[in-house]
């Protein structure tokens, strides 16, 4: 035996006991149980390296929680209104409408010439209240081929002029605009319009799918009836008054130029993209933490 202290070699012949050293006289075990520790660092070693895998792990789930918690709270304020205090001026103004006589004209649209039959030059402003969303599964009765892009529903004069408007509930149906309030509520039924929007110039219709719930806007273009020439028995016919309700009482506008004046939930919906990207993002590396600790360790 080697004496792992002063590498004395034991020979065969010695006086001191097997456990000690003849030379130095330490006992054997008692130098080996020294050494151990660098076995024991080792192990240390690759707990931490572990450990790491778990502070990671636990830093992805805190960001997916938040994302989830962004996301959430952009959806529920992406939808809230103003306050009164920001209402522009020109909200308050009432829509103005000529008469006019305009010939016939048509314009094609993914596949469809759609014949239009203008009626009247219209001018809006207002706040956008809600919107429909051709794009939704809900929406049964748009495709990505419809020609009414949009449908915004628009409050203006004395319905901004008072915070009531605050205590509305306004929907959006496929093709419809919904709202009720608790008694006792300021609000006239002939301030408030669903305007059904097409055109056939693609900036507009970029600026009109842009449009958000609590935007302040003003539309011009025409009020028209159409019809898709491919069934010309079918046609959309537009309200030219604001008194008006229920089937047939949506302004059907053909927007010549369409401009958000002040915008209130712009950053939510920002959030709300930045959240869902990010929660996929963070799902991915959470879901590769897990497979492969290893390698994200040493990342």
């Amino acid at each position: 035996m080697i004496c792992p202290k002063c590498h004395y070699k034991r020979k065969q012949l010695e006086t001191v006991p097997d456990w000690q050293c003849p030379a130095c006289g330490v006992a054997y075990t008692k130098v080996n149980s020294i050494t151990t520790p660098a076995k024991r660092h080792s192990s240390v070693v690759i707990q931490n390296q572990y450990g790491n895998v778990s502070v990671v792990q636990r830093l992805l789930s805190i960001g997916i929680l938040l994302s989830i918690l962004f996301y959430f709270l952009a959806m529920w304020q992406e939808s809230s209104l103003p306050d009164t205090s920001a209402i522009l001026k020109s909200s308050f103004r009432d829509p103005v409408q000529k008469k006019i006589n305009k010939r016939p004209f048509s314009f094609f649209y993914r596949n469809e010439t759609y014949d239009i039959e203008p009626v009247a030059e219209y001018e809006l402003w207002g706040l956008v209240v809600t919107k429909n969303n051709i794009n939704s599964w809900a929406d049964i009765m748009h495709t990505d081929a419809s020609v009414d892009i949009k449908d915004i529903c628009v409050i203006w004069g004395e319905n901004v002029a008072s915070s009531d408007y605050h205590k509305v509930k306004f929907s959006s149906g496929d093709f419809t605009c919904y709202f009720q309030y608790p008694y006792m509520t300021v609000f006239d039924h002939n301030k408030i319009s669903n305007n059904h929007l097409l055109s056939d110039d693609a900036v507009v219709r970029h600026a009109i799918r842009k449009v958000k719930i609590g935007d302040q806007i003003h539309i011009k273009g025409l009020l028209v009836n159409y019809s898709p020439r491919s069934n010309p028995d079918w046609r959309r016919i537009s309200s030219t008054v604001r008194t008006d309700t229920g089937n047939g009482a949506c302004e059907v506008l053909f927007v010549k130029s369409f401009e958000v004046l002040h915008s209130k939930n712009a950053i939510w919906y920002t959030v709300a993209s930045v959240s869902q990207w990010l929660f996929l993002i963070l799902l991915v590396l959470k879901i590769i933490s897990i497979a492969r600790p290893g390698k994200v360790a040493a990342s």
